[in-house]
């Protein structure tokens, strides 16, 4: 029996990589979960996601070997309304969230099984709890508003247009731009599955830009998805001061820390590394807050700079930045943009934890 015991909120893929590295080093380790299973909320779950990742280093890093779980793009294009600009894949990967057999947070599942994870499902993290924390806990609450207004943790509201469902097409990326919402639409597909996604951060999005999108998709992709459902969630957008480690004597993990891409909003290899990170707390304390700060060490300026920069001067401009793409012709910025993935060598890295954009 261990004499060592750990209680982590939230199974998701950083509370469960949290658990795995705690269990081995002779934790008891019992982790909460709000919903009824594993794999995040289930308001926008099972979900696929794309992501810039260095499979190999992360996993090193994490002791886990993830590789399974990414499955490499075969197409990557951004579309400015209509037109498109392609991007190279190299690096980058579709990642599938939720319960699923497929999924990334199913591979995590079950080694925490093997370790013998203790799971209690159907349990929030609420006020009492929070005021009352044993020693040696964890917090990776992901997107939760709730938890977010409870600890009084800095964050924006995101609103999106979600639909999801079965599909035979390749493994795959697009990303639309349009001046009805301050982010993008975006459908990635994997593991037989489509999922697709119009969002904006702190406004909604209207059901007349979601039809907008609608005919985008069908006149341009030759795809039409009529089962969609509003969600709304949280995260730490809410200051540049946001990447931190502990609340009082808990540790933070996962997106609720701050550690994800506050420039496009990818958050996979944040929460992974987040989910170390945060075992490491518990039994390193010296390391973790080293590799804490060397993983979000960026986060500052990729937030002054979209929100002072980029939501004021670029982002309401679609119409401009398709003008440059004319002028300056996609095939050139496409020849651009796979001159600097194949020549990359010490950029620094713009996404927490290791990523095609950067060193380590």
């Amino acid at each position: 029996m261990a004499e060592k015991n750990v209680t982590i909120y939230g199974a998701g893929m950083s509370g469960l990589v949290a658990a795995i590295n705690l269990a081995r080093e002779g934790y008891a380790v019992r982790v909460h979960e709000r919903e009824p299973a594993y794999g995040g909320s289930r308001i926008f779950n099972p979900s696929l996601h794309m992501t810039p990742l260095d499979v190999d280093e992360t996993s090193n890093y994490l002791g886990i070997d993830i590789s399974s779980a990414f499955l490499p793009l075969t197409e990557l294009i951004a579309y400015f309304h209509d037109r498109p600009v392609g991007f190279p894949v190299k690096g980058i990967y579709a990642v599938e969230r939720g319960d699923r057999p497929g999924s990334l947070d199913t591979l995590l599942y079950h080694q925490c099984l093997a370790l013998g994870v203790e799971f209690v499902w159907n349990s929030r993290l609420d006020k009492q709890q929070l005021d009352h924390l044993p020693p040696h806990t964890i917090i990776a609450c992901g997107m939760d508003p709730a938890t977010y207004r409870l600890m009084g943790i800095p964050h924006m509201i995101w609103e999106a247009w979600i639909s999801f469902g079965p599909t035979d097409l390749d493994t795959l990326t697009w990303a639309w731009m349009d001046e009805g919402i301050n982010e993008y639409g975006y459908m990635t597909t994997a593991n037989g599955m489509y999922f697709d996604m119009l969002f904006a951060m702190g406004q909604p999005v209207s059901k007349a830009c979601l039809h907008k999108y609608q005919d985008f998709m069908l006149r341009i992709k030759g795809q039409e998805h009529k089962d969609w459902k509003y969600a709304t969630g949280a995260n730490p957008l809410g200051t540049w001061k946001q990447p931190r480690l502990s609340y009082g004597d808990a540790v933070l993990c996962g997106t609720i820390s701050g550690t994800l891409d506050p420039m496009m909003g990818f958050g996979i290899s944040g929460a992974l590394v987040s989910g170390k990170v945060a075992a490491l707390a518990i039994t390193d304390p010296a390391r973790a807050e080293a590799d804490f700060k060397r993983f979000t060490r960026m986060y500052r300026y990729g937030y002054i700079f979209k929100k002072y920069i980029w939501w004021k001067l670029f982002r309401p401009y679609v119409g401009m930045m398709e003008m440059g793409i004319r002028i300056l012709g996609a095939d050139n910025i496409e020849r651009v943009a796979r001159r600097a993935v194949e020549e990359r060598k010490h950029c620094p890295p713009i996404i927490p934890g290791f990523n095609f954009l950067g060193c380590n």
